[in-house]
């Protein structure tokens, strides 16, 4: 079928034959760059590494060609806006020097979209040999859960390999999202091989997140998943059996496993953020006092873990964790109302920019998922990792680079 352009039509050899046009620096290059879900397999340092060296690189061509012209575009001027926020808010911090070197660090993370938008990506050959990556990453990933599952089972309801913490749910919920909403989107438009191998491949891997317990991603890869599945020449039959057969998956492991069940359960609502003794609600108080604090200009990027004792200090039903988990709440306590709005402008001139790419090439199925990806990792009402910090931006940040760059796939329908 044309829709399936992406990851059917475009073969490896066509892949191959432009990689052999490049010259030597940049089969280096963008070679390493298809290796990044592979780096980030390993643990965070080596895909932090790959993740900074790729922005340096595209800088490194920026200066070379003399090509600015991507600083033109909405979402990137939102993106220097907020960032041009936290750096004020640093320097008017308690903690300047600390807080200006995270504000200063974060960049680091969406100069990798533009990386890959407006350098890596924009071949359309390198999307789709990217596509291939994250999918083989998405495989890797559940394979490495399903032999700790077998092997050690999950402790206390949480799985941790291959990164000996509790963040492997993390990498399959944003890193793995953009390809986890094209296969559900495969698996119920289509009939064939295809679409049950699509539909295996979803449903492993969806039941594998039950099993790494992390809840919150638990539930942006099933709601993302669903709305991925509608988002592109949906067959209702195929959506219903998809979703059905899922929910009894996912049953059959609550019967056969208690601590998940009640971890997902009883447990879970008890944690929900709608009564005042909640541990969600109890963290989320920390992240209003440090709003209150300084309401305008807020404490300083990342400050929140330095001084939240000494803020909270004689207030009740208040826990202080690394940041606040909701990264609205993150960026009103640190960056003020002036970062919150400018954050809120960058997250949505993101999504609206995703979005519209599906009115360009609706026939794509990568730009009729596209939106998906910004709006389940930015969806307000969740509990969120630290919005300035290390692991959580790697994983979203490289998801979210992505989705963006499906945007070069909008030359295909001029051609």
């Amino acid at each position: 079928m044309v829709v399936l352009k992406g990851l059917i039509l475009i073969s490896l050899t066509q892949i191959y034959a432009y990689f052999k046009e490049l010259g030597l620096s940049q089969k280096l290059t963008h070679g390493f760059y298809l290796l990044g879900p592979i780096f980030m397999l390993i643990e965070r340092s080596p895909g932090d590494a790959w993740l900074s060296l790729c922005g340096i690189i595209f800088l490194g061509h920026c200066v070379t060609s003399r090509n600015w012209s991507w600083l033109k575009t909405s979402w990137v001027k939102f993106t220097f806006l907020f960032w041009a926020v936290c750096i004020v808010s640093a320097l008017l911090s308690e903690l300047p020097l600390y807080s200006l070197g995270e504000a200063i660090a974060w960049f680091r993370f969406p100069l990798f979209a533009f990386a890959c938008c407006f350098y890596f990506c924009k071949s359309i050959e390198i999307f789709y040999a990217m596509a291939i990556s994250i999918l083989i990453g998405l495989i890797l990933m559940t394979g490495i859960l399903i032999a700790e599952i077998l092997i050690v089972g999950p402790q206390g309801g949480r799985l941790s390999w291959p990164y000996g913490d509790l963040t492997p749910g993390n990498y399959l919920a944003k890193a793995c999202l953009p390809i986890f909403c094209v296969l559900v989107a495969i698996a119920v438009a289509n009939k064939g091989k295809l679409s049950a191998t699509a539909a295996i491949i979803s449903l492993i891997t969806i039941s594998v997140s039950v099993f790494a317990g992390e809840r919150v991603n638990f539930i942006i890869r099933a709601c993302g998943g669903m709305l991925a599945g509608l988002s592109w020449k949906p067959k209702l039959l195929p959506y219903c059996i998809l979703i059905g057969i899922e929910l009894a998956a996912i049953t059959v492991v609550f019967l056969v496993n208690d601590t998940l069940a009640n971890r997902f359960g009883s447990r879970f609502f008890n944690e929900l953020p709608i009564h005042s003794d909640s541990p969600y609600m109890r963290v989320w108080q920390g992240g209003v006092v440090a709003f209150q604090e300084s309401p305008v200009i807020g404490i300083g990027p990342d400050v929140y873990r330095k001084t939240c004792p000494a803020l909270t200090e004689g207030l009740s039903n208040i826990d202080c964790h690394t940041h606040p988990h909701n990264y609205y709440i993150q960026l009103a306590g640190e960056t003020g109302l002036i970062g919150l709005v400018a954050g809120c402008l960058m997250m949505g001139s993101i999504l609206i920019t995703c979005f519209s790419y599906r009115r360009f090439n609706k026939e794509n199925i990568f730009t009729a998922v596209a939106y998906v990806v910004p709006l389940a990792v930015f969806f307000p009402l969740q509990s969120t990792g630290d919005f300035f910090g290390q692991w959580n931006n790697q994983f979203m940040w490289s998801a979210l680079a992505f989705a963006l760059a499906s945007g070069n796939l909008l030359q295909e329908r001029k051609t």
